[in-house]
Formats: C-alpha cells, sequence, structure tokens
C-alpha cells in the first residue's frame, strides 16, 4: 500500500462504506426478491417502525447502526424506492475513489487561458465531481471548439467534429 495522505483517506471511505454498501445491498436484495416483504414496505398503511421491523431480519450483524436510521429518514420522505439508485451512486464513488483521480483531458485549438481553464474546470467538477486530474492539449486540427475526454466519456464540441457530423447527416 501506498503511504501518502490520499491513499490512507481511500482506505477510510472504503471501511466506512462498506458495511452501508453491504447493508444497502441485502435490503435491496430482499426487496427485489421476496414480493411479501415488498408488499408491506410498500404499503402505505404500515407504520414506518414497522417496516424497519421487518428490515431489521433482512440487514447483515455488520451494518451500521446508522444505516437503520438512514432508511427510516428513505420511508419518512417517501423515497425507499431510490435505494437501487443509491447503492449505484456509492458504488461509483467507490470505485472512482479506489482508482484514484480520473483523468480531464481538454483539447483546444489555440491555448486556453487561465479564465477560460477555471470556467472549464469548475463546469467539468460540477458535472463528474471532484476527483479529476486536469491534462491540457492543443490541437489546431479540431479548428475550435473543444474536445474533453474524462475517463471514458467523450465530448466532442469541436468545429471538426460539428463538420463530421454534418457530412454524415447529408450523407457525403
Amino acid at each position: 500500500m501506498e503511504r501518502t495522505p490520499e491513499a490512507y483517506t481511500r482506505g477510510i471511505l472504503a471501511l466506512v462504506l462498506e458495511p452501508w454498501i453491504g447493508g444497502l445491498s441485502a435490503v435491496n436484495a430482499a426487496y427485489a426478491t421476496d414480493r411479501k416483504l415488498r408488499e408491506q414496505l410498500d404499503n402505505p398503511t404500515i407504520e414506518i417502525t414497522a417496516k424497519l421491523s421487518l428490515l431489521d431480519g433482512v440487514l447483515p450483524d455488520d451494518a451500521p447502526d446508522d444505516l437503520r436510521n438512514f432508511l427510516g429518514v428513505l420511508f419518512t420522505n417517501n423515497d425507499f424506492g431510490l435505494i437501487d439508485e443509491i447503492l449505484q451512486s456509492l458504488g461509483r464513488v467507490m470505485s472512482e475513489e479506489a482508482g484514484g483521480p480520473l483523468p480531464a483531458v481538454i483539447t483546444s485549438a489555440v491555448p486556453l487561458t487561465d479564465e477560460e481553464r477555471s470556467k472549464i474546470e469548475a463546469n467539468l467538477i460540477d458535472r463528474f465531481g471532484a476527483n479529476l486530474e486536469f491534462a491540457y492539449t492543443v490541437d489546431p486540427e479540431i479548428l475550435g471548439g473543444l474536445v474533453i475526454q474524462v475517463g471514458d466519456k467523450l465530448i466532442d464540441d469541436s468545429v471538426r467534429g460539428r463538420l463530421n457530423a454534418l457530412r454524415q447527416k447529408i450523407g457525403v
């Protein structure tokens, strides 16, 4: 294991999130496969405390105490149906953090100013999260605009890209 603050931080994050992911996964699996349980959890006339008691038998022994409270919040806000998406989001966070920073390569036709770079970085952080490592390249062949590669996502807003799309559209 590398001994850096970031490596220790990732270790702490994994220790904290893994029991949550395990508990939420167990609840989600039971909800998806047990028709009777699903009907009871979806029934608005059943009290939240009764629903939480039903889940006590589903939650793993090492589930954090706060997880039960969190499930109560989901029931209170009628958001229990978001559990699958919450699990997906937690999985993304875990995989992003485990792999270190995500590369973000920004290609422009001309060098960008510091102000332009700051605006681009702020927009990408809003869209992809703060775990980005920025790199800039200049390629005059894109003619104008930007080509942005973040991980496996490609955003081609270059003049060359638009011309290619137009050619395909009109069949040239």
